[in-house]
């Protein structure tokens, strides 16, 4: 890497290490990662993935962290890309984004099954960018009158919660498919209870 400056090199070298160790924990599991195999197949050396990482824990959350960021931008797209009335952009089209996303081999192994056994509760509690996201879907219902006036802190944190432990519900199913469609249909069922009385559909 002669002639690279040094912030670029630093730079290609967490990316090496990132995308080493992400493939390896979706294909075998943290446990079976060792960092001999990540820093091989980064081709970087020992030395490095200690410096930007500390250990394998460390490496495993930058990981952990960068997939969820992943996770809250799909289903921010999934939302700004959907069509049809508010309530079928904002909360059925964010629903369907983030249980398809728990059916995602990598995601289940990271986010779901690794991730509550190997970090602790502080680490992967609701993350600022997914509560934010949550808090502007509610508060765009609350201000087209489809839902009541509440708190919006402690709404989008409850709905956090209730995903993520579906997300990891899903990824321990033994048929993923069958879980998220039983997650769906109750996760419609709690979210639909919100909904102002003045703007439920009409019953046929």
């Amino acid at each position: 890497m002669a002639g690279i400056p040094k912030a670029e090199q630093s730079e290609k070298t967490q990316r090496a290490l990132l995308d080493a160790a992400q493939g390896l924990f979706a294909e075998r599991g943290y446990a079976r990662t060792s960092t001999e195999e990540i820093v091989q197949r980064a081709a970087v050396t020992r030395g490095a993935l200690y410096y930007h990482y500390h250990d394998k824990a460390g490496l495993f959350k930058a990981v952990y962290d960068e997939q969820r960021a992943a996770l809250v931008r799909a289903v921010g797209e999934r939302i700004q890309a959907a069509e049809g009335d508010m309530w079928q952009r904002m909360v059925v089209e964010a629903r369907h984004a983030f249980l398809e996303q728990a059916t995602n081999p990598d995601v289940q192994r990271i986010l779901y099954i690794d991730g509550p056994a190997v970090l602790d509760w502080e680490v992967i509690k609701g993350p600022e960018p997914a509560l934010r996201l949550i808090g502007q879907v509610f508060e765009q219902l609350m201000d087209e009158g489809l839902i009541d006036r509440m708190p919006i802190d402690p709404l989008a944190y409850m709905f956090w919660s209730i995903g993520f432990q579906a997300g990891i519900y899903i990824a321990q199913a033994d048929d993923s498919a069958a879980a998220q469609a039983e997650m769906t249909g109750i996760l419609d069922r709690v979210v639909s209870g919100l909904r102002s009385a003045s703007r439920k559909p009409e019953k046929s």
